[in-house]
């Protein structure tokens, strides 16, 4: 009788962690597509840049070249399959193009000047903030869910049932490796 409640026990044991493990991954996941819907978001002010620098012919081709790069990097987000290095990708390009707007505002006063630019660059920070917001969020559920398969008991329940792998951390390239301070850990 003992035996069978200490088996009972540790049957509903392996389920808890194993519900959490999973529920963990979930909330990454769930982080993750947050992330791609705030990124695909940034494509409805994209037409907006387009119309209000048409007028800048010089501007013009090379701003139409980091647009249409920004679409195809964003187009390749999946909400369904994490990938940091894709993540990386358009928001690299996203910010060469939203600086390169903010440089032609500043560089064209007419442009700049215009109650319309100001409300897009209003507008573009917002979404540029929600981003980085939902990374945010997105990195500290990945932080769960890896100290979730990693620490004991999890990872015991983890290596024999639920055998799911440590989801990467996003960071920006450049952001990172360019702080000097090491922490002494």
């Amino acid at each position: 009788m003992i035996t069978l409640a200490v088996l009972t026990i540790v049957f509903i044991g392996i389920i808890v962690l194993y519900n959490t493990i999973v529920g963990n991954l979930n909330r990454a996941k769930r982080a993750w597509s947050d992330v791609i819907t705030y990124e695909k978001l940034k494509q409805d002010v994209i037409p907006q840049l387009t119309s209000l620098t048409e007028n800048f012919k010089e501007f013009e081709s090379d701003f139409i070249e980091k647009v249409t790069a920004l679409r195809e990097s964003i187009s390749v987000l999946d909400k369904d399959e994490i990938d940091v290095k894709a993540l990386a990708n358009a928001e690299t390009k996203s910010n060469a193009l939203f600086s390169s707007f903010k440089a032609t505002a500043e560089n064209y006063p007419e442009l700049g000047s215009t109650k319309i630019v100001q409300e897009l660059m209003d507008e573009i920070s917002d979404k540029n903030e929600n981003v980085a917001a939902a990374i945010t969020i997105y990195n500290r559920s990945v932080e769960h869910f890896n100290n979730s398969i990693e620490m004991v008991p999890y990872n015991i329940v983890n290596k024999i049932f639920a055998k799911k792998h440590k989801l990467d951390n996003f960071h920006q390239s450049g952001t990172v490796e360019s702080y000097d301070y090491k922490p002494n850990f």
